[in-house]
């Protein structure tokens, strides 16, 4: 099995990279006729980043 510290690095990666994205998307949205769309990004980019944090903090662990 691989080493679960591996992993979880690559995982804070992907959800680094998906977190970007998604603010990417709603920068481009902000002040248009679609706003609306930006609150919900908005929201899915806070949890994303409590979701890095844990998972940063679970990788210190394992150390």
């Amino acid at each position: 099995m691989d080493d679960p510290r591996s992993q979880l690095t690559s995982a804070l990666t992907t959800l680094d990279e998906l977190t970007q994205r998604l603010v990417e998307v709603a920068d481009a949205h902000r002040d248009t006729e679609r706003e609306d769309i930006t609150f919900d990004l908005d929201e899915v980019e806070r949890s994303l980043r409590g979701a890095t944090r844990r998972l940063q903090r679970l990788v210190r662990r394992l150390d």
